[in-house]
């Protein structure tokens, strides 16, 4: 900055002014920085965590420490199947029948039109 300036400026704001601007400005730009850096550091942190939901996801679980040759396969799951009043439980307030048919199989029945839409998903 030319002196001629710098004499003009110091005589408009005065020094005291000049500095107090000053100090409000570096303020001003360490808060900025400091917002910047704090930014980049959570952005960071989320990919690393994103990273690591998604491997840990991907990765099988394994149950103990077992070896492979103690158990040659997997276990079948145990299946335990409802009793008719039990089925019937899982509809309150809403009419159902239950019918066996010739080959031994059992059906639900619904009297109300949308009743079967509403609680039977098809797979």
């Amino acid at each position: 900055m030319k002196p001629e300036k710098r004499r003009l400026l110091d005589d408009v704001l005065g020094q005291a002014r000049r500095e107090a601007t000053l100090l409000a400005g570096g303020q001003i730009l360490r808060h900025r920085r400091w917002q910047r850096a704090g930014t980049r550091s959570l952005a960071v942190l989320a990919v690393a965590v994103l990273a690591a939901v998604a491997i840990h996801q991907k990765r099988p679980v394994q149950v103990g420490s077992q070896s492979s040759s103690a158990h040659p396969g997997p276990q079948p799951a145990q299946v335990q199947y409802l009793t008719d009043d039990q089925l019937l439980a899982y509809f309150p307030n809403t009419p159902i029948g239950l019918i066996k048919t010739a080959n031994g199989r059992k059906s639900l029945i619904f009297p109300h039109p949308g009743d079967e839409e509403k609680f039977i998903i098809r797979l």
